[in-house]
């Protein structure tokens, strides 16, 4: 399942402009995935950062760019869904 992921994310980055241009939209100033190995185990470590999150959240939900469809689609089958996780440090010189 890893080297799914892996190659969904490829085509990701394959399509930067994409990416970027709805990133803009839904207001996001940051955005990466890093696979993590725990002994046999895979876990996707996806951080984003946005000035407004809910808004992010919902521009991105009601989004029909064919960028956002493939990253929908590529979720629902990828991924169990979404843990939002409890901010303890985040700090930027951006």
């Amino acid at each position: 399942m890893a080297e799914v992921r892996r190659e969904w994310f490829k085509t990701l980055k394959d399509r930067r402009n994409e990416v970027l241009d709805s990133m803009k939209k839904e207001g996001i100033i940051f955005e990466s995935a890093y696979l993590d190995k725990q002994g046999k185990d895979y876990f996707v470590i996806y951080y984003l950062k946005a000035a407004d999150i809910e808004k992010a959240y919902e521009v991105f939900a009601n989004s029909t760019l064919p960028i956002d469809e493939y990253f929908k689609t590529g979720w629902n089958k990828y991924f169990e869904g979404r843990i939002v996780l409890e901010e303890l440090l985040d700090l930027d010189l951006l």
